[in-house]
C-alpha cells in the first residue's frame, strides 16, 4: 500500500487498485483453495499456493525499480 502511494499525483488510483486485488483474493481465495481441496487433495491444493507464494517472493524483487531510478526522482 505505501508503495503505491509513493508518487502523490497518482497516489488515489494505485491505493485503490492495490486494495481492490487485496480484496477480491481475500475472498475469492478460500474458495478457489476448496474446490482444489476437493477435486485434487487438500495437501495438493495447499501446495497449489505454496509454490505460487514462492513464484511470488521470486518476481517481487524483480519489479522493484531500479536504485538510480528511485534516487533520481527524490531528489
Amino acid at each position: 500500500m505505501s508503495a503505491a502511494a509513493d508518487e502523490p499525483a497518482a497516489a488515489a488510483t494505485r491505493v485503490s487498485v492495490v486494495a481492490s486485488i487485496g480484496y477480491m483474493a481475500f475472498l475469492g481465495g478460500p474458495p478457489l483453495i476448496g474446490f482444489l481441496g476437493e477435486h485434487v487433495g487438500v495437501l495438493k491444493a495447499l501446495t497449489v499456493v505454496a509454490v505460487l507464494l514462492g513464484v511470488a517472493a521470486l518476481l517481487a524483487g524483480s519489479l522493484r525499480p531500479p536504485v538510480a531510478a528511485t534516487e533520481q526522482t527524490r531528489q
